[in-house]
């Protein structure tokens, strides 16, 4: 099994070297602790796996940090231009084309402790009686937004950055907030404000990250990068493996 492993990882190492290298520009955003910068250096989870599938390539890809939507304006519309991490959901497929998943979200739908509303019964229920709130935090063109639309929400309110939307939730001008715990979690400990000030309503579920690139990229990019990825990941099962023996 091990050999056959091994074979596998090296017919695609082969592949690899007959794709001729070209230079990508690679958008993102500030998006912890998935993407972020630290001292100007790129820094965070799914960075160092963009980082990894970048020196199996061989590429120095041009990583940009930019506000979310103009982020996926240009990764949409740009030829050989990537965009990470972004949720892969329904209206986003035709969009892009993707590499990964390179790293999972856990979504929920949060409120501030000012709060006096209760939310009850089933997570179900929970997410229904969020429906009748007088407003839920979004990022504008963020995943939270797609997928709440997609369940039927009307009572969204736009946000430029998720970060100014936990203060606002904070500070109960949003009576609710749909957005990743971890980034949640990440913001409130970087602005000193106690965990205890928020509490979790609902959940809406997990969801994988990508890398996307445009669809005017050339296919063979997009499959080297799927392929560094994929020697990567069997890379460290292997490794697993070992430490477990």
């Amino acid at each position: 099994m091990r050999v056959c492993r091994y074979g596998a990882v090296f017919y695609l190492l082969l592949s690899l070297l007959f794709v001729p290298a070209q230079a990508q520009n690679i958008y993102t955003e500030n998006f912890p602790p998935y993407n972020y910068q630290v001292d100007g250096k790129l820094s965070g989870l799914s960075s160092k796996i963009i980082q990894q599938m970048a020196r199996e390539i061989g590429a120095e890809p041009a990583i940009t940090f930019l506000p979310w939507s103009r982020a996926y304006k240009y990764a949409k519309e740009r030829a050989n231009t990537g965009i990470f991490s972004i949720v892969r959901v329904p209206p986003r497929e035709a969009d892009f084309q993707w590499v990964g998943p390179i790293e999972t979200v856990n979504m929920g739908i949060y409120t501030s402790e000012l709060n006096d509303n209760e939310y009850f019964g089933e997570n179900e229920e929970r997410l229904e009686q969020a429906k009748e709130a007088v407003s839920v935090g979004v990022q504008r063109g963020g995943a939270a937004e797609k997928i709440l639309m997609s369940m039927g929400f009307k009572n969204l309110y736009h946000s430029a950055t998720t970060r100014k939307a936990i203060l606002r939730l904070i500070d109960y001008r949003y009576e609710l907030l749909a957005l990743d715990g971890n980034y949640l979690k990440f913001i409130l400990e970087a602005e000193n404000i106690p965990l205890s000030r928020i509490r979790r309503v609902a959940d809406i579920g997990e969801f994988d990250l990508y890398l996307a690139f445009s669809n005017s990229t050339p296919i063979e990019v997009v499959e080297k990068w799927q392929q560094a990825l994929d020697i990567i990941r069997s890379r460290s099962l292997d490794e697993k493996k070992d430490l477990m023996n």
